[in-house]
């Protein structure tokens, strides 16, 4: 018995705890309303969760293996409006940090296309609070893999 709750000692120490004050749950709001409007193809909710001028980073892994390249999330928002709500992003385990009115989301997600598991990886979300004291995405950066992805369950 003694071994079983040092063991569960040892396993609660090592799972990192995700305390969110209120500005961590303001920003996570933003990102969960955004894959929302992916969801549902509403491109207005998806569009008032980005500042103007907000953007894609990414790292070329076909045409130009390893150049960085940025993006408007422009067209991508346009896509979301023909989607059909056929795209679910499912984003799982989000760690948030804030400092003042800059926050920092790393979120590890799982895409569906209709409902079938496409691709998977880890989203860096860069956000800062506006002049109204909401939290706008600045840029979005992600990682895409077809291997090795977990299933996420679906929102009710």
């Amino acid at each position: 018995m003694k071994h079983i709750l040092v063991a569960a000692a040892v396993a609660l120490l090592a799972t990192p705890v995700q305390a969110q004050n209120p500005d961590e749950k303001a920003a996570m709001a933003t990102i969960e309303r955004m894959f929302e409007g992916m969801r549902t193809a509403d491109t207005v909710m998806v569009r008032a969760a980005f500042a103007d001028g907000a953007r894609f980073a990414m790292v070329g892994t076909r045409a130009e293996p390893g150049k960085i390249a940025f993006q408007p999330v422009d067209g991508w928002i346009r896509s979301i409006g023909g989607s059909n709500k056929r795209w679910d992003e499912r984003v799982y385990d989000a760690q948030i940090r804030v400092d003042g009115n800059i926050a920092q989301a790393w979120t590890p997600y799982a895409f569906y296309l209709d409902n079938a598991l496409r691709h998977c990886g880890v989203n860096s979300i860069e956000l800062l609070k506006d002049a109204s004291g909401a939290w706008k995405i600045t840029q979005l950066s992600d990682t895409q893999r077809r291997e090795g992805c977990k299933e996420v369950p679906k929102l009710p």
